[in-house]
């Protein structure tokens, strides 16, 4: 059969939808309860790989270290990180960022001497807690931990990357080998 005759492949099992999200398709995702993969780097300037519960704001990304986290203290020192938050299941959505992280509050109980809740105690209460309280059970969980000093970091994307789909980005195909496919399979 003639290469003008083939017919491209069978595509209905591919997310309708597929490469960066908008705006708002990334601040709908960041909203769901999913685990953030945040890196930083090692006094050795080995990579350090922690799973953490977050918050966006829709600017940057928040996280809360306990006092004796060896990422926080390894952030203290140098404030390069990556953070991963992605979807394991279709329509497979991802984001990714690189940037500065910010330490807030380094090693304070959930009040602070004035009396006013930290911003970590604050986050958990108002963002994280509600958050992830149907899959994790955040109130007990909260309620054994939250008399810990903890540290509060802000990490302020310098790039970020999204993604929804199971298509590759154009740029990793190799033009030659794709004779058969539909045009609109590629991402």
């Amino acid at each position: 059969m003639a290469e003008a005759d083939a017919k491209p492949p069978d595509e209905s099992w591919r997310p309708q939808k597929k490469g960066a999200m908008s705006r708002e398709e990334m601040n709908a995702f960041l909203a769901e309860p999913f685990i953030a993969r945040l890196a930083c780097l090692k006094p050795d300037g080995s990579p350090y790989l922690v799973p953490a519960w977050y918050h966006w704001d829709g600017l940057a990304f928040w996280f809360v270290a306990r006092e004796r986290s060896a990422w926080a203290h390894y952030i203290a020192q140098d404030p390069r990180v990556s953070v991963l938050v992605d979807e394991p299941v279709p329509p497979i959505r991802k984001v990714m960022a690189e940037g500065t992280a910010i330490i807030v509050e380094a090693a304070v109980g959930p009040y602070l001497d004035n009396g006013e809740m930290s911003i970590w105690n604050k986050i958990g209460t108002n963002h994280t807690g509600p958050k992830y309280r149907d899959t994790y059970h955040t109130e007990q969980y909260r309620d054994s931990v939250n008399k810990e000093p903890c540290w509060t970091i802000k990490v302020v994307p310098r790039k970020l990357t999204t993604w929804q789909g199971l298509a590759w980005a154009k740029r990793y195909y190799h033009d030659e080998l794709q004779t058969g496919h539909a045009a609109g399979s590629l991402g």
